[in-house]
């Protein structure tokens, strides 16, 4: 082999190394360590660019909402990645190193103000896209022997439980065979809806809530004296009494899509879920089931707290991008907003009824602050 030759092997020799080293180095530093997932993340659906992986914490009841493949497409389009993990909104004040992820988003002001509370120095900014009315998933003939009682009635359409007279009958511990026309619902159990367990639900903090302000005679309980002896009272047994309560809003709502509303006359939910059944798995509600608010009802603000700016991009997109705004009213959600109409139209469209309609919640209960629920919460835990 000629100088020549041998001089060209080698260049060629070192070239390959070189650009085996530059492949290792560009794969080491775009590896992952272990445990830790990468910044970035390659392959979207606007053209291949990278996306920032956005890690945020959720109420079980926006699992779905997240995981939608078009609502991923429509964040993938603002540069993101969302990932997210579950937990009760009562408890993600509490959650460790919560404040490290990008975003929390509980189901309630209060869960949000506890959250600010805990964590405030934290938090860049808060907003509210979206809510839900608190509802009561319940079935037509359990509503027929409901109303022969005074307990509720039909308006447009629509049903209301009378909160009122509900509680009264809690109350007295009046069971489903001493109401008029329990021949149709020969159940012995006592009248109770069923809820999840209100230590660490936030759907069952709403309920608490709702219940506390209509005994206080539709009222705000601004004390916490006044909490802590209303909720051994009268609030506790509303909880203590059901027995085993489920720790998701999600555990109910699946027993009663399962079990039907002749063994689970009224559950609490949010409408949300009601909505999103019928729109995403109708043949699950079937033609006895019957969704109903209570009167007052309550609203569950969904509140986007932003730990960073990429917790912040989320907010803008959940805020104002009108392709997800059809998503969210499609998992059932009411928008806040430029995009408020959208809930209504998606009713519309799919020929659905029974739902209150947007602006006739005029009898809408508020909830306490957060000092105040807490001490509630306090005394009901205490009592289990």
């Amino acid at each position: 082999m000629g100088a020549r030759t041998r001089t060209l092997v080698a260049g060629v020799a070192l070239i390959a190394v070189a650009a085996a080293l530059a492949i290792g180095i560009a794969l080491f530093s775009n590896a992952a360590l272990p445990g830790q997932a990468p910044d970035t993340a390659s392959g979207d659906a606007s053209g291949g660019q990278s996306l920032t992986v956005v890690r945020g914490v959720i109420g079980s009841e926006k699992e779905s909402l997240f995981a939608d493949p078009e609502a991923k497409e429509i964040f993938a389009r603002h540069g993101l990645d969302v990932q997210v993990t579950t937990s009760g909104s009562w408890a993600m004040a509490e959650r460790a190193g919560i404040e490290e992820s990008d975003f929390a988003s509980p189901s309630s002001e209060i869960a949000a103000a506890h959250i600010e509370d805990v964590h405030g120095d934290a938090v860049l900014s808060t907003t509210r896209p979206f809510y839900s009315p608190l509802a009561i998933a319940t079935g037509e003939t359990v509503l027929s022997v409901l109303e022969q009682n005074g307990l509720v009635e039909q308006r447009d359409g629509v049903w209301h439980l009378d909160m009122a007279a509900y509680l009264d009958a809690v109350a007295n511990g009046r069971r489903w065979t001493d109401l008029a026309g329990s021949e149709a619902y020969p159940s012995s159990r006592n009248v109770m809806i069923t809820t999840t367990d209100v230590r660490s639900s936030n759907s069952a903090l709403m309920y608490l809530s709702l219940a506390s302000y209509v005994l206080n005679g539709n009222a705000v309980v601004t004390s916490e004296d006044a909490a802590r002896q209303q909720a051994t009272d009268s609030l506790a047994r509303l909880f203590l009494d059901q027995g085993y309560s489920q720790s998701s809003s999600a555990g109910p709502w699946e027993s009663f899509l399962s079990k039907g509303p002749m063994n689970q006359p009224l559950t609490l939910i949010y409408e949300s879920q009601y909505l999103e059944a019928q729109m995403n798995e109708p043949t699950r509600v079937t033609d006895e089931m019957r969704i109903c608010y209570p009167a007052p009802t309550i609203f569950s603000d969904h509140v986007v707290v932003a730990f960073s700016e990429a917790g912040q991009q989320v907010q803008d997109v959940l805020d104002n991008d009108p392709d997800m705004a059809r998503v969210i009213a499609r998992h059932g959600f009411r928008l806040n907003g430029s995009n408020s109409g959208v809930f209504s139209e998606q009713v519309g469209e799919a020929g659905l009824t029974g739902y209150a309609a947007d602006g006739t919640f005029i009898d809408a209960a508020q909830a306490p602050s957060y000092e105040v629920a807490d001490a509630m919460l306090q005394t009901i835990e205490a009592l289990y």
